[in-house]
């Protein structure tokens, strides 16, 4: 079974200054970068429990399938339920990227 490390990043430096807890990458067992999550809060929310939102989820062809993509998800969602109180998560996926709309809404449950 493959080790993974999953990290913060400087993967955006506006994204880390504002939400640093909210972003993460997957290196492979050599410290190569092989996947990332990009997540900040919506910035028009003003309550007191803002909305997340994923701005980018990468994962290289080569490991794909291997849960990835759904732990730094997991992850990043569980950072901004336990910093801000965030419990709503929001995203962007073109209709077109079956592989992506797949994943968000069969494994993570997104609708």
């Amino acid at each position: 079974m493959q080790r993974f490390i999953i990290s913060i990043s400087s993967i955006d430096l506006y994204h880390l200054a504002t939400w640093p807890t909210l972003s993460f990458v997957a290196e492979n067992e050599n410290g190569r970068l092989v996947g990332y999550v990009l997540a900040k809060l919506n910035e028009e929310d003003t309550t007191d429990h803002p909305d997340g939102h994923i701005t980018s989820l990468s994962v290289m062809r080569s490991y794909r399938r291997l849960g990835l993509a759904e732990r730094l998800m997991n992850q990043s969602q569980r950072a901004m339920l336990e910093s801000f109180g965030s419990t709503f998560v929001s995203l962007h996926v073109r209709v077109s990227n079956q592989a992506a709309f797949s994943l968000y809404k069969n494994t993570l449950k997104f609708e």
